[in-house]
């Protein structure tokens, strides 16, 4: 017999409202939750109301924070959206959270719900230290460890929403071929290669203005998109802890990085000046400004620590400044998709001499369609193998699938957490992602110096 809950949304977005509203139905009518209601902000009511009149299946109330005549301090303070929270539990007795506000505020919801035991799901990625109004990189070990210990000692489950924990061709193949070749044949992961190309095309105003996504306050593609594949690097190094539970790793890890203001020289001045975009000064006046990155490159090396041995190499490649479907100088309203992102990704993942699996999944939009909000994609998975030495296997396979559209894995955690039935992103399950996160995030403060931390 399960419990009936009432879902609290708190941040609703487009995303939530085009991708994840129609979970919720699917949740109520299998009585799993008896409706969902939503905190958001005062100064939203406008758009927010909008995307419900388009919703058929609507909340049972709204809340709006008073972010318009209070100040920072009062309206986003543990006390006042608390007895929001703590007047619908008296109404409701059971509720879940989805978290799903702009990532500086993610913080302070999750605390609130660990600390009241209240059964949370947390967008990408689970926070975002903020010092000054500032990315704060180094609050990240203690903040973890501090949530982490809530987690631990709670009664009640915790997720975190990541694209791949359900995706049905980087789990579901390719890190599952990975695992089981590895446990079966005791052979560890030895090298791991991701390369994201985001498509994601911004100009200097945006990198200004921007709310959503905003790399004003210091963190871009890192704590952007680019969670989503650090992920399944984390999945992918997380097999050698299964292999050799009793072993401690250590990673050493450098970078180098590019900013908004590298853009005048990394895109060509033939075509920033189509959007008026090439802006020669703007790198002298925001020399002051701590910007979010637009692309990162990370060589990794995974050690046993007692040993000193080297078992994983590896890169990651994190970049926004690649193709994209943009053709439109100011952002159009009412679209998700606002400065043309479209996304390709190289993953591949060795097994000593013995296997290799590798997928390329990348989108093809349509040409000529303006605004492109929901693109197919494509994945070619490749294995290779030493069939010599292993009979049953082939030296190569290669295996194409297509309609792939990747909100589908995000909609599947989504309806495993509302039937309380996730076991694939529990909260815990992140805490070596997020060292990843830390890593990475500390190295590009100096680039091509190498970090090492402690990862498992």
């Amino acid at each position: 017999m399960f419990e009936t809950f009432h879902l609290l949304v708190i941040g609703y977005d487009e995303i939530v409202s085009n991708k994840y509203t129609e979970c919720f139905y699917q949740a109520f009518l299998q009585n799993r939750i008896d409706g969902y209601s939503i905190i958001d902000l005062l100064s939203e009511q406008k758009d927010i109301e909008k995307r419900i009149g388009l919703q058929s299946f609507k909340p049972t109330n709204i809340y709006y924070l008073d972010n318009v005549t209070l100040p920072e301090n009062i309206w986003f303070s543990e006390k006042y959206f608390g007895e929001i929270i703590n007047n619908i539990v008296s109404v409701k007795k059971n509720i879940k959270v989805y978290i799903s506000t702009e990532v500086k505020s993610h913080e302070k919801y999750l605390r609130f719900c660990l600390k009241k035991g209240i059964p949370s799901l947390t967008e990408k990625p689970i926070f975002a230290p903020i010092t000054n109004g500032h990315f704060d990189i180094d609050k990240i070990p203690d903040i973890m460890k501090e949530l982490l210990f809530y987690v631990n000692h709670s009664s009640v489950n915790h997720s975190v929403m990541s694209l791949s924990r359900y995706h049905p061709i980087y789990n579901d193949i390719v890190l599952k071929f990975a695992k089981e070749k590895a446990l079966s044949l005791q052979t560890p992961i030895t090298s791991i290669h991701l390369k994201h190309a985001g498509g994601v095309w911004n100009t200097h105003i945006e990198y200004d203005t921007r709310e959503d996504h905003p790399y004003k306050y210091g963190y871009g593609m890192l704590m952007h998109g680019g969670y989503h594949y650090i992920d399944l690097v984390a999945q992918a190094l997380f097999i050698n802890k299964l292999l050799y539970p009793q072993k401690n790793f250590s990673l050493e890890l450098c970078s180098f990085v590019a900013y908004p203001q590298d853009q005048n020289t990394r895109i060509g001045r033939k075509i920033s000046s189509i959007f008026d975009d090439y802006l020669p000064n703007w790198r002298n006046q925001k020399s002051n400004y701590n910007y979010g990155e637009t692309d990162i490159t990370s060589t990794f090396c995974l050690k046993d620590k007692n040993t000193n041995s080297v078992i994983t190499l590896g890169t990651i490649s994190l970049e926004q400044t690649t193709p994209s479907v943009r053709n439109w100088k100011n952002i159009p309203e009412n679209i998700y998709n606002k400065n043309g992102r479209t996304s390709s990704v190289d993953f591949e993942v060795q097994l000593s001499t013995l296997h290799s699996v590798k997928v390329h999944c990348y989108d093809v939009p349509v040409k000529n369609k303006k605004e492109i909000e929901k693109i197919d994609a494509i994945a070619k998975v490749t294995t290779r193998s030493n069939a010599s030495f292993l009979p049953s296997e082939e030296y190569v396979t290669e295996s194409t699938y297509t309609g792939i559209f990747h909100s589908n894995s995000n909609k599947n955690l989504m309806l495993s957490w509302l039937n309380n039935e996730d076991d694939r992103s529990t909260f815990q399950s992140h805490e070596i992602v997020m060292k990843l996160v830390y890593v990475i995030g500390k190295s590009i403060v100096e680039p091509g110096k190498p970090i090492c931390i402690d990862l498992m």
